[in-house]
């Protein structure tokens, strides 16, 4: 009966991967990592559930410059975003903070294709709204890698 609910909970925390919410418990790189976890299986366990795990992740601010989900997913799906669908490794820099609510997390991603693409994920504390106190994807940025892949 033990194993029954070990792989009953197992199972519901694997399904349950691509609906995480912002919430003040979660830090900048967790939030980079729930967000590129989502991104690396796009559409496991539905189609572009990564791309909809990243939208839950977009804060207010990003919501008014993409406006909805099906334009934001245009977004991400264009040449410069392209990689980070299906991207089959990553490495995560270290946070640079610019005071206590605003931070930038440089990263690389080997895309399905080989790809070796490199962004920087700015992200914000939230200081009020449903969200408060949760960090926020403000933006990603695409960046040029050094011809030794170490400009990041």
């Amino acid at each position: 009966m033990r194993w029954l609910a070990v792989l009953i909970f197992g199972f519901s925390s694997v399904a349950l991967g691509y609906d995480r919410t912002p919430s003040p418990d979660l830090s900048p790189k967790d939030v980079v990592e729930i967000v590129l976890g989502g991104m690396a299986n796009n559409d496991n366990p539905t189609p572009d559930a990564g791309i909809q795990q990243a939208f839950q992740f977009a804060s207010p601010s990003n919501k008014r410059s993409t406006g909805p989900f099906w334009h934001f997913k245009a977004i991400v799906e264009q040449p410069a975003y392209a990689p980070l669908l299906n991207h089959t490794s990553r490495t995560l820099g270290d946070p640079e903070f610019s005071g206590n609510n605003v931070v930038s997390i440089p990263l690389m991603v080997v895309g399905a294709n080989g790809e070796i693409a490199g962004y920087l994920w700015s992200l914000s504390r939230q200081i009020g709204g449903d969200y408060r106190d949760s960090w926020m994807t403000d933006s990603v940025t695409r960046v040029p890698l050094g011809p030794k892949m170490n400009a990041l």
